[in-house]
């Protein structure tokens, strides 16, 4: 199962469980799968366990010659009553985003929100 390719179906749970009881409800992706998706090969990385890794500088030698992207800060937000704040405001610009210029926007930020709150 790729991590790009796994949609899993939005339940609402009313009262809204505590965030431990969330993180315990799924199953995180490997690492090794999103480094997959990443186009990292294994020699880009070392692994810190199932489900975290420290990407190593010698990526950036490799993506030299290579368009630059861009990046987008998203600040001074104040949150809502309900909690939505600045990681629910970035995961809601990169689907926007990528849905409008029909790219993949922030996939890793999304990965790296996921993993937050699973591990």
């Amino acid at each position: 199962m790729s991590s790009s390719g796994s949609v899993r179906k939005l339940e609402v749970v009313s009262p809204v469980p505590a965030d431990i009881d969330i993180a315990n409800s799924v199953e995180p992706f490997h690492i090794s799968e999103i480094a997959k998706d990443l186009n990292l090969s294994s020699n880009h990385y070392d692994l810190y366990g199932k489900y975290k890794a420290k990407v190593l500088l010698s990526v950036l030698d490799e993506l030299q010659g290579s368009e630059d992207g861009y990046y987008v800060v998203v600040g001074g937000i104040t949150p809502t009553p309900l909690g939505e704040g600045k990681s629910t405001t970035t995961v809601g610009l990169c689907q926007a985003l990528g849905a409008f210029l029909d790219k993949k926007m922030g996939q890793f930020l999304l990965k790296v929100i996921y993993f937050k709150l699973t591990s």
